[in-house]
């Protein structure tokens, strides 16, 4: 009886196993599928697809195809691309090539230009024109009280301030200072980088970083939460393509909410643009076909795998609904301030 129950169970085992190794084949099946159709898409030579590869082995990503969609992930993977290249001391040519890819890269995936509804995820997405102010590292006391960034490549951001109208400062190589401005409609920034280049016509190169500290300006106070939520896809430019097929009722957790907008963790990806209809249900209150926009998405790594982090904004949500949604919020954070 014994061994008849061994062999069972051995069995079961092997079964199990088998059936986790065919879905994993499946998953990596469709990940290099959504990688081939998203490299068409963007129209990448056979160089530039090999390079994405490189750039998502930087970051041991798991699903490359999501380098395509997700802003945050590619500047990290840039970042960490261009800081081991720069440490082989590359010379002017080969700086330049590596330069040039970059560069076509980055327009064919669409993160040339960052809308300001988006939050900056490196330095690399600061526009040409913002100023702001220069500071030493701990110091409070400017060292420039009015800079600009004045140009950017791949490799390092160039600010540039007004040598009649500063204080002379001199910044030796390697020195580390903060930057400081204000985004239009988005937040205040700041970010620590140490100094590449420094001349006495005014003009400094920093290296890159995607460590960028922000304060939003929001119209409405964002809670965190973690209530559950069903949502809907109602609209997306390619239909063929998206992971999520339209109509289909997915359920999902909220991450955070606002009288604007929220954001909720699924194990599949929505694209930029896309059209959801989300339901959910606030203590004493349900919020049912509230319309939202898929404005930012970002990959949280965990335990159980990942996840994508969907951020929404309201679309001509009912001022009813808005007013419960604050409500919400405005109780939750009087019960926290209890505790505080």
């Amino acid at each position: 009886m014994l061994t008849v129950m061994a062999a069972v169970t051995v069995a079961l085992v092997i079964l199990g196993l088998r059936r986790m190794l065919r879905r994993g084949r499946e998953a990596l099946g469709r990940a290099e599928e959504l990688f081939s159709e998203n490299a068409l898409r963007c129209k990448l030579n056979e160089t530039e697809i090999e390079f994405v590869k490189s750039l998502s082995r930087v970051r041991a990503v798991a699903e490359p195809h999501v380098l395509f969609q997700s802003l945050p992930l590619f500047e990290q993977c840039v970042d960490g691309y261009v800081r081991e290249f720069l440490e082989t001391r590359p010379g002017p040519e080969e700086l330049e090539r590596q330069g040039a890819l970059l560069t076509e890269l980055r327009d064919k995936l669409g993160f040339h230009h960052l809308p300001l509804e988006h939050p900056l995820a490196s330095t690399r997405n600061i526009s040409v024109g913002q100023a702001g102010t220069l500071f030493s590292m701990n110091s409070n006391r400017p060292l420039f009280r009015k800079v600009s960034v004045s140009g950017s490549t791949p490799f390092l951001l160039t600010l540039r301030y007004n040598v009649e109208k500063e204080e002379i400062n001199r910044l030796e190589r390697g020195r580390i200072v903060r930057f400081a401005f204000a985004r239009q409609s988005d937040g205040l920034y700041g970010f620590q980088s140490a100094v590449a280049n420094a001349d006495r016509a005014g003009s400094i190169d920093v290296l890159h970083t995607t460590e960028l500290k922000r304060n939003q300006l929001r119209q409405y106070v964002r809670i965190e939460t973690s209530l559950p939520l069903r949502f809907r896809l109602i609209q997306t430019q390619d239909p063929e393509k998206s992971d999520v097929k339209p109509g289909e009722q997915h359920t999902a957790k909220m991450s955070d909410v606002s009288g604007g907008g929220l954001s909720f963790l699924h194990e599949k990806s929505l694209r930029l643009g896309d059209l959801v209809s989300l339901n959910f249900d606030l203590p004493g209150a349900a919020c049912a076909g509230v319309m939202g926009k898929i404005v930012h998405l970002s990959l949280r790594e965990g335990k159980g795998g990942s996840l994508f982090k969907n951020h929404v904004q309201f679309v001509n949500i009912e001022p009813r609904k808005r007013e419960k949604i604050i409500s919400y919020i405005f109780e939750k954070e009087r019960q926290l301030s209890q505790w505080r």
